[in-house]
């Protein structure tokens, strides 16, 4: 009988009180809510790099496709209401009949790639225009034939990332927080050289 009762309290005391079950859930919960706030942040940080660099990317494409193609190539918003933030769209068309001017608005346009839209709470500001046209020699341009740079701007919270367009049409990432005076919007400054 001595063995049964032993078996019995072993089995008994192997188990979890509800008592330490509520203190356990309590103490996850606690710390749970502590390490939201840093998830948060580092969505909203990785979202805004991410986007610097599809961006930088597809310009860095646009650039790259007109100068070994000879075509004149477009990176420009997909709705013209919502701006960059509805995402964009690479386009190619026939070269102007000088390689350093851009047709405004080519009769024929082939799309190359898109972006997906971009969630609301991200803000998206460029400074040059409405889009970013290369010319067949791959230099950014205006229709006239006019130097073409700027910034695009991405933000969302506290982050913040710049991708510049230099008079040459080369992109380059920034962090304004980081990088200082290095980091000025085009226009604000001399072009980056």
């Amino acid at each position: 009988m001595l063995a049964i009762t032993q078996r019995l309290l072993r089995l008994r005391q192997a188990g979890v009180t509800l008592v330490e079950l509520v203190i356990v859930l309590a103490i996850l919960g606690v710390l749970a809510v502590a390490a939201a706030p840093s998830v948060v942040d580092r969505w909203q940080r990785d979202t805004v790099i991410l986007l610097a660099e599809q961006f930088a990317s597809a310009a860095s494409l646009a650039q790259t496709m007109a100068q070994y193609q000879h075509l004149q190539t477009n990176l420009v918003p997909l709705d013209t209401q919502k701006g960059w933030a509805g995402g964009w769209k690479l386009t190619t068309s026939p070269a102007a009949s000088d390689p350093d001017r851009t047709i405004s608005n080519p009769q024929e346009e082939t799309t190359f790639s898109i972006s997906p839209p971009i969630t609301q709470a991200v803000r998206i500001n460029w400074s040059a225009g409405a889009g970013l046209s290369y010319a067949p020699v791959g230099y950014s341009r205006r229709s006239n034939g006019g130097q073409l740079y700027g910034t695009l701007e991405i933000s969302w919270g506290r982050h913040v990332r710049q991708v510049r367009i230099n008079s040459v049409g080369r992109a380059r990432i920034c962090n304004p927080t980081t990088d200082g005076n290095s980091c000025k919007p085009m226009g604000v400054d001399a072009p980056d050289p």
